[in-house]
């Protein structure tokens, strides 16, 4: 199985709920993130993939080149395989909401320990799903 992850999608996430935060807080230039911010981003980016990375061990491995991040899952053969969409999802959130803790922390840490603590949540869903398996067929 394979998860792929467009950058530029979860980037776009991240400009968009930065500035949703920073027009409730009043401090849209210091809370948004843009485009100016790329460099600093992609550093981020990379760090909350290779968490992903981690919580799908020790069945993913990761491949990065360019705009697309590639997990390749080796699940073994009773895994239930029609959650596939489900972990997909719960990845692409799980590094959204990594990300925007990860920029947060240079903005409002209070914040930052909100996100991750939310993002436990994925973490557990993800683990779930990792570990649920097809029953036993008799013959």
């Amino acid at each position: 199985m394979k998860i792929v992850i467009n950058k530029n999608d979860i980037v776009d996430k991240l400009h968009s709920i930065s500035a949703h935060l920073g027009n409730k807080l009043s401090a849209t230039e210091l809370v948004a993130s843009t485009s100016d911010d790329a460099t600093k981003i992609d550093i981020m980016l990379s760090a909350s993939l290779v968490e992903l990375m981690k919580l799908l061990s020790p069945y993913a491995t990761l491949s990065s080149s360019g705009n697309v991040a590639e997990l390749d899952l080796t699940m073994p053969v009773n895994w239930k395989s029609d959650r596939a969409a489900n972990l997909v999802a719960l990845c692409e959130n799980y590094v959204v909401h990594s990300l925007f803790a990860r920029w947060l922390d240079f903005i409002k840490s209070d914040g930052a320990a909100l996100y991750r603590t939310l993002n436990n949540e994925n973490a557990v869903a993800i683990s779930h799903i990792l570990a649920l398996r097809e029953k036993p067929q008799r013959n």
